[in-house]
């Protein structure tokens, strides 16, 4: 019976690890080499829309082309180093980065999502040209559109993969490796 909680409390503890909603973002860009254009992220929130804040971090394959000063518009702070961070304070809230297309560009997003009923928020990820003009014929390249106390629905492009987080299967190695341990020792 002491196994069974002591399993139970380490399941626990891995399902906690990884409560929040977050994802692993990869936008293929390779169609695009060459051009330079704007990598932009729009809060859109409801006047009405509950509390909503959402962690961008862990960015890769931003290339500065000089185009200009990142954007911070609203309820946005941070940097590409150390991360954004963007609410839903204001009707526009929006955060800019001037890129240089050809790769893949990575990033990871997490939302802390007031959990009091109110309308929702979305998140909107575009790529845009130096015009400030879509360069996906489909408009943004994902979207996460956020109710409170429901799931996030996730739209994307062909170009954009969210692969499976890496918590999951570290927790399950994790597992193995103690009752490997554990096993050893008996």
């Amino acid at each position: 019976m002491k196994r069974l909680f002591g399993l139970l409390a380490l399941l626990f503890a891995c399902a906690t690890a990884n409560a929040g909603p977050g994802y692993h973002v990869v936008v293929d860009t390779r169609d695009y080499a060459g051009q330079s254009g704007y990598l932009d992220f729009l809060i859109l929130g409801q006047a009405a829309a509950s509390p909503l804040h959402a962690t961008l971090t862990g960015f890769a394959g931003i290339d500065d082309d000089g185009g200009g000063a990142p954007i911070f518009v609203g309820d946005v702070g941070g940097s590409l180093a150390t991360g954004v961070v963007m609410g839903n304070g204001a009707g526009w809230n929006e955060f800019g980065q001037w890129t240089r297309f050809g790769g893949h560009l990575v990033f990871d997003v997490s939302f802390d999502v007031d959990p009091r009923p109110g309308a929702g928020s979305t998140l909107e990820v575009a790529l845009l040209d130096r015009d400030l003009n879509y360069l996906q014929a489909a408009g943004d390249a994902i979207s996460f559109a956020i109710l409170p106390g429901q799931e996030i629905v996730v739209t994307r492009t062909d170009g954009v993969h969210l692969p499976e987080a890496p918590a999951p299967v570290l927790c399950v190695t994790g597992l193995a490796l103690l009752g490997l341990a554990r096993r050893r020792r008996a």
